[in-house]
Formats: C-alpha cells, sequence, structure tokens
C-alpha cells in the first residue's frame, strides 16, 4: 500500500536554486512528490501521515563523496586506539598497546591506529619508531597507522613481513629499516581479517554513531576487503543498513578497471540503497614524509596507466584517482585526455581525489575544465594541518567554486581523523579555515554557510552523480535532516556540535539521536 508524508511548518532549504526554501514537503513511497502544497489539497486518507516540524531548519541529507568507511568503522572497532588525545605521549601510546598483547591470535598482528602527524601532539615531539614498539612489544608483530599512507612497525613486524629480508616493494612504497617506518604499506601489509559478521556489526553500530547520527544518509565508500562488500549485503538484506552506499572498488586490491569491466557493469548498477559507482586507482600516494617533506612517490608507469584508464573509461565507470603532486596530476590527465580522445563520453565526470587540496594550478584546471573532471578536495584537511603556515591556501575551496567546479564535500575517513565523520565539523573546517593547533590559514579561501552545506548535498551528489538526491526536489528521494538549531543563526563555532533531531530516509524518520 502506498504510504505518503506530509512534512508541514518547516523551514525548508532545498539546494535546488529554482525553488531554494520551503515550508512544507509531501513525500510518498521514498520520493518528494511536492513542496509547499495545501495541506487541504493533499488526498486525505490512511495511508497520509501529516508531520509537523515545528518551525525547525530542513536540509538535505549529506553525503559523504570519498570516505574509507569499512577501513574506518572496523580499525575503531578492533585496532588499538591510539590517538592523542587522550594518550599524551609515545610511551603512553606503547603502553597502550602492550596492554592488548594477550588479544592477540597466535601468527596475528597487533594494529594500533593514531593521528595524522600524531609527532605534532605527542610530548616528544617526534614521530613513533621501531624502537619504542619494540621496548614495549619485542615478539608480536605490530604495525601503527597514521592514516592510509603512513605507519610504523616494530622489529616483529618487520620480519613478519619480510622486510628485514628484502621483500619486493610495490613501486611508490618504501621503508626505513632503522626507524620502522613505512609510506604506502596499507595495502601490501597483511590486514586483520576480522569477517563478514563483524565488518557489518561494525559498520552499523560506528555509521549510525559516528555518520548517520549526524544526517549522513549517503555515503560513498572505497571499499577495503570483500568481506566489506559481503558486509553491505548481509546489512541491506536484512534492513539494517544506517544509509545508501556508493560502492568504489579499489584497483588492483580488490580487483582491476579490466576485471570490473568484464562483468558489464556500469557505474549506477544497483537500487537505491547500493550501487556500484566505479573504480579508486592511487596514481601516487601520501605526496609527503613523516617530517612534512614533498615525496613523489608514483606508482604506474604511464603507458599502463593509460591502459588501465582506457578500460574503466570505456566500460563506462567512473573513475576516483588519487593524486597529490603535480607528477601524478599530469600523468592522470594524459591517460584521460587520451581515453575521451578515442572513446568519446559525454559527461562521465572523472575525479581527481586531491587534486581540489593543492594549491591553485589554473593550467591543470583548465586542463580539468575541458574533460569536465572534478578536482576534488577535503576540507577537513586544514584542521589536519595542524603545524602549517598561515598562507597556506589549500584547498583553495572558494577559488575552485568561483572557477564553476563542484567540489563534493567528503571525510576522507580511514579512522584516523573521526571528527571527520560529522559533516558539520567539514563544513565548519570550510567555514572558518582554522587548524587544530589554532592557525587561520588563507581567510580569503573561506566559503559561506550556503555553499559549505552545498558541497556535502547537491555538490556531493553530482560529483558522484547520483542524480536521485542531493536537493529536495519534487522526484527525488526524500532523504533529509531535521536539525534541532537553525545553522543559518547560530555562531560558526557552534556548528561541529549542532544538534541534529532526526534524519529522514525514503521520507520516514529512521535516525534520530535517541536512536544512536
Amino acid at each position: 500500500m502506498s504510504h505518503s508524508t506530509l512534512y508541514i511548518n518547516g523551514d525548508i532549504h532545498t539546494m535546488d536554486p529554482s525553488y531554494p526554501r520551503a515550508t512544507s514537503l509531501l513525500c510518498r513511497d521514498g520520493r518528494i512528490i511536492s513542496l509547499d502544497q495545501n495541506p487541504r489539497e493533499v488526498q486525505q486518507g490512511g495511508d497520509l501521515e501529516v508531520v509537523d516540524l515545528e518551525a525547525r531548519t530542513v536540509i538535505p541529507g549529506f553525503i559523504d563523496a570519498h570516505c574509507h568507511l569499512e577501513l574506518c568503522t572496523t580499525h575503531l572497532s578492533y585496532a588499538v586506539q591510539c590517538f592523542a588525545p587522550p594518550h599524551h605521549s609515545l610511551a603512553e601510546i606503547c603502553e597502550t598497546l602492550r596492554s592488548h598483547m594477550d588479544k592477540v591470535p597466535p601468527d596475528g598482528w597487533l594494529v594500533g591506529r593514531a593521528d595524522f602527524g600524531l609527532h605534532q601532539y605527542v610530548d616528544e615531539q617526534r614521530p613513533l619508531t621501531r624502537q619504542d614498539l619494540d621496548a614495549a612489544i619485542p615478539d608480536i608483530p605490530t604495525v601503527v597507522y597514521s592514516g592510509m599512507h603512513v605507519c610504523t612497525l616494530n622489529t616483529a613486524g618487520l620480519k613478519a613481513s619480510g622486510l628485514l629480508d628484502g621483500a619486493q616493494l610495490p613501486q611508490g612504497s618504501s621503508v626505513d629499516i632503522p626507524s620502522g617506518r613505512g609510506l604506502e604499506l596499507a595495502h601490501w601489509l597483511p590486514n586483520p581479517n576480522f569477517g563478514v559478521a563483524a565488518t557489518a556489526e561494525a559498520i552499523q553500530l560506528l555509521g549510525s554513531q559516528m555518520f548517520a547520527s549526524r544526517g549522513v544518509t549517503t555515503v560513498t565508500d572505497i571499499v577495503a576487503t570483500s568481506d566489506g562488500i559481503r558486509a553491505y549485503q548481509l546489512l541491506s538484506r536484512e534492513r539494517r543498513l544506517p544509509f545508501r552506499i556508493d560502492l568504489r572498488y579499489h584497483s588492483p586490491t580488490i580487483l582491476t578497471s579490466s576485471d570490473l569491466a568484464a562483468t558489464g557493469l556500469e557505474s549506477g548498477f544497483g537500487d537505491d540503497w547500493i550501487r556500484i559507482g566505479g573504480i579508486k586507482l592511487f596514481i601516487d600516494g601520501a605526496g609527503h614524509d613523516f617530517a612534512g617533506n614533498t615525496v613523489v612517490d608514483l606508482k604506474w608507469e604511464q603507458p599502463d596507466l593509460d591502459a588501465e584508464v582506457e578500460e574503466a573509461h570505456r566500460a563506462g565507470l567512473q573513475l576516483m584517482m588519487h593524486v597529490q603532486s603535480t607528477e601524478a596530476i599530469d600523468m592522470a590527465l594524459a591517460a584521460l585526455e587520451r581515453a575521451q580522445t578515442r572513446w568519446p563520453r559525454h559527461d562521465s565526470r572523472h575525479r581527481l581525489e586531491h587534486a581540489g587540496d593543492m594549491p591553485f594550478d589554473p593550467e591543470r584546471l583548465t586542463r580539468m575544465k575541458q574533460l569536465g573532471v572534478i578536482p576534488v578536495g577535503t576540507a577537513q584537511f586544514l584542521y589536519s594541518y595542524a603545524d602549517a603556515k598561515p598562507d597556506v591556501n589549500q584547498p583553495p575551496l572558494k577559488s575552485l567554486q568561483e572557477w564553476g567546479f563542484r567540489v563534493p564535500g567528503n571525510s576522507d575517513s580511514t579512522g584516523s581523523q573521526p571528527e571527520a565523520a560529522n559533516p558539520f565539523h567539514g563544513i565548519w573546517c570550510a567555514m572558518t579555515r582554522t587548524t587544530r593547533l589554532g592557525t587561520l590559514l588563507s581567510p580569503d579561501e573561506r566559503l559561506d554557510l550556503q555553499s559549505a552545506i552545498r558541497m556535502y548535498t547537491a555538490d556531493a551528489a553530482y560529483a558522484c552523480h547520483l542524480s536521485d538526491r542531493g536537493t529536495l526536489t519534487p522526484g527525488l528521494l526524500a532523504d533529509f535532516v531535521v536539525m534541532g538549531e537553525d545553522p543559518f543563526r547560530i555562531p560558526v563555532d557552534e556548528l561541529p556540535t549542532i544538534p541534529v533531531d532526526a534524519v529522514s530516509l525514503d521520507g520516514r524518520l529512521r535516525h534520530t539521536v535517541a536512536d544512536t
């Protein structure tokens, strides 16, 4: 039986420029039917529910356009938490790791998860080293990750991974044996196998607590394992997904562009809850070492990259290409130009992840515009640039918007920056450009609230080819957020803690603060 809900007496910000504000919203069978309809003109019947919004502010559901959700939720659920704070020193972190030694299964690894730039927040003011870990955990293979790109191993970990015996690393990866510090090893080192059920539980619990309760209704996940894919399907079958999933396969960790292309599946295959979005490629890695020095760690030769990109482009798959150096951008653009010339596609919207985090570069941005490429930036990184100089203008969000780019809001959360899961934290970062240590970075690049919210709604939907969401427009999915306070009326510094009263998926209020 068809179900309709009429939401009345609201302050509704649609993010649709053709109809920006409304006071009522009629939903039927998961879609928005109309705005500002007179309640007396709506057909009355047993299937109509009327909900009074009590003058509260409503905005579209947030879309996290670049996330490592499986990795984030499993590592925050099952890895040892090594963040500073609550830890104040490397010694305290090592003691916490030591206290978890008895939980490691035979032949298993002890895995820790720490902050970006950990050395900036501990008393020692230096990175964690092999010697620190050896003193606390001499016999169990141990690795501590700071994000996806940077890690530290103890001697037992270096032995277990074969690194002390000269194991062959992938192009772009490296390890400094004396210190135990590694770059670009996350997809090469053995990762804990949590299993489908445990992965599903982590996604449901922390996905609800960290993302859905803050208004997130769609997450683009660059899935880490096949168990993660199975976990999403399990949650969907059991109707336990806390939000919709835009699934991105990492090549070559799970499968290559050729593998996915051979299935005949294109971007967009699936349903409203789980869809295949495309392929994620790392062209280079972190772009810096532990001390913040520039590192160009290219992972491809140009002919191989050309072939990989062409396979995805020809097959109708959207590419997310990780770039953190001008060399990587040039390689990606050259591959895309070649593919587009050979196999013309209209509106492919391939993406260069982190190109929008780099200094403004008119020459390369012009090439992106000509190709219809989207440079992706992450406002959260402004907060993470704790020791940055005040004149740092990256990501140049305002300039990118003024050039006509629709930069999508995203957390890029791997577990190392849990606060990024909250879109209002990212919005605050884009509006204030203030680091974790209080430094103001290039205030001329600050966004206003409307523009910052649009990044996480309409612009994120555009960047992910999600044409059925992102604005509160008739015909689109009825995903929206009911705020406890008006974000347009409170001080900017209160945005990260603004209350979310309820979140609607399919036009029904499914997640509230009380639920999570």
